[in-house]
């Protein structure tokens, strides 16, 4: 709990806090109160003593058509930051451990919706963005979008966060994961920048919910503890997480360039695709902090393989200056992957994070303001059926992982439609790894680049009929292809990018944000196995560990899911 200057609780002070902006200060530098525009925070209105509402079709299902919650007895969505609490209180009185909390809907598992599911906490009506002048920090709430935090952040305050890249991906979950997106490699992990955080937490013992504001100058040690947790130890675990605070978010950009490069898969050899495994690997660790790619080795049947590139402006950069530095980013590139393939226009969106619904409109590189590029590479693409799977290289790829991704890409199973699957490969690195692997609890902290395992597919079946012939073989062959290629291309670490199987240093673990059922549930007992490549020493073996500040916080574990950080 916090507590203002004048010693009393500051949460109806926060309701509905966002700032109303007169001016922004100089360059955005400085909030607007700083030149003579005071910040003016909304009062609360009268408010029903429950945030309960009836259930409407949408709440059982998530973004992924996979996952729907048949049992969904309540919903409850606060509207203000002062009903947290009490919403907390009255979804787990009533429904004890089986409530959990959502605010964008994207988890890739069924960690919301499922069987279990009988209450939901919706964050999504909390959804403000500003600056509290009390705090001296820019905050973001649990339910704001990704879209919401770029656009306010940038317009009214000229900041930004180096977060993902799918638009309606909701905070509450997103940033607690870790946070990775665009401009990760020249500012770090959305996680690097939060400097406190306001969650709810539950007392078994006495049955009470309590909002805290954690922070590392947090005076009980236990609540500093819980603070490094959320900093990527992920939602569903500790509490409810309600806002979180950047004291110094970067400066955002002036100028970003967008450019993309594409191959026919029919001119692609294998050696010319292990070349070009092996050249973007090496330029990966080349490029400036301001450079940022995404390889898509999309199946054969898309009929295209494509890469695309950003940069962006330091501060103070010139337009012109920045043009010429991203030009001659574009030109190394091309010369890079020139002798790998005839490069050719991209005919149609390759899919993956970020989605686009188009193509590129110029082969050339485009020259745009910030928000353009927000705009342009801040997509989602439709609802479907998927399933993904991660993990982290620190070095370039094996000659074994070149020769199993660019079979399976080739293999297309009876049954299969895999014209939306591949394998999305982010460069890394940068800012990201000049943490320590203990400084929050992400570990990853030495990688070049971060992968994406993903196939994707669509049918006509109704919401919840997912497992009704012939929906059921449909996702079954989609799976079967994902879960082969994935263990072929990690067979010397027995399946998975173990490092603790790998003398070479080649692997580093796998990415919260994208969970994996396959790699272990607590109901299958093996839950571990999947933490542990999470998490790594982070989760049990270091001092500081999320294992210990789960018994701290949550020892009857209410906060719970098929991956969740385990009481014991």
């Amino acid at each position: 709990m916090s507590f203002d200057k004048s010693g009393q609780s500051r949460r109806n002070f926060l309701t509905g806090a966002a700032v109303t902006v007169g001016a922004v200060g100089l360059a955005g530098l400085v909030p607007a109160q700083a030149v003579g525009a005071p910040n003016v925070l909304r009062a609360p209105t009268a408010r029903s003593a429950s945030a309960r509402r009836p259930i409407i079709r949408s709440d059982r299902q998530g973004f992924n058509r996979r996952w729907f919650a048949p049992n969904l007895k309540a919903v409850y969505v606060p509207t203000s930051t002062d009903q947290v609490a009490n919403v907390v209180n009255e979804a787990l009185s009533a429904h004890g451990k089986n409530v959990k909390v959502t605010s964008g809907r994207h988890c890739y598992e069924d960690f919301v919706y499922n069987d279990q599911t009988h209450a939901v906490i919706d964050m999504s009506a909390l959804n403000q963005v500003g600056y509290d002048p009390d705090y001296n920090a820019y905050f973001v709430d649990a339910g704001c979008e990704n879209w919401t935090v770029y656009r306010t952040m940038l317009n009214a305050f000229n900041k930004t966060l180096p977060a993902g890249s799918c638009y309606s991906v909701g905070a509450g979950g997103h940033i607690t994961g870790g946070g990775y997106g665009l401009l990760s490699r020249l500012h770090g992990l959305t996680i690097d920048h939060v400097t406190a955080i306001d969650i709810v937490t539950w007392d078994a013992r006495s049955s009470t919910a309590k909002m805290r504001h954690v922070s590392e100058k947090s005076s009980d040690a236990a609540e500093r503890d819980l603070f490094w947790a959320l900093r990527g130890g992920g939602g569903g675990n500790f509490g409810v997480i309600v806002r979180y605070f950047f004291a110094d978010p970067p400066t955002a950009p002036d100028y970003a360039t967008v450019w993309s490069l594409a191959w026919n898969w029919s001119d692609m050899t294998n050696a010319g695709f292990a070349n070009l495994l092996a050249e973007y690997a090496d330029m990966v660790t080349t490029m400036p902090n301001t450079d940022w790619s995404l390889l898509c080795l999309t199946h054969v049947t898309n009929g295209q393989l494509g890469m695309t590139l950003q940069v962006v402006s330091p501060a103070g950069t010139s337009f012109t200056e920045h043009r010429r530095r991203a030009e001659a980013s574009v030109a190394s590139a091309t010369k890079r992957f020139s002798a790998i393939a005839p490069a050719v226009r991209l005919l149609q969106p390759l899919g993956g994070y970020p989605y686009s619904s188009s193509v590129p409109k110029s082969e050339s590189a485009v020259h745009l303001t910030y928000l353009e590029a927000l705009q342009d590479l801040n997509g989602i693409g439709p609802n479907q059926f998927f399933k993904n799977k991660s993990a982290y290289m620190k070095k370039a790829f094996p000659a074994d992982q070149v020769a199993a991704i660019y079979h399976w890409l080739n293999v297309t199973p009876a049954g299969a439609n895999l014209s939306q699957a591949l394998v999305q490969v982010d460069s890394y690195g940068g800012e990201i790894n000049k943490r320590s692997s203990t400084a929050t609890a992400v570990p990853q902290r030495s990688s070049i680049m971060k992968l994406q395992y993903q196939t994707y597919w669509n049918n006509d079946s109704v919401p919840g009929n997912r497992n009704a012939a012939p929906y059921l073989a449909q996702a079954e062959a989609q799976l079967t292809w994902l879960n082969d290629l994935y263990r072929a291309v990690y067979a010397e670490y027995g399946g998975t990018p173990n490092p603790a199987n790998d003398t070479t240093g080649t692997v580093g673990g796998c990415y919260y944000n994208y969970p994996d059922s396959q790699l272990g549930t607590h109901a299958h007992g093996d839950a571990d196995k999947a933490l542990w490549l999470y998490f790594l020493d982070n989760l049990r073996k270091n001092p500081r560990n999320l294992v210990d500040i789960k018994k701290r916080w949550d020892p009857q574990n209410y906060f719970h899911h098929a991956q969740s950080i385990p009481v014991k």
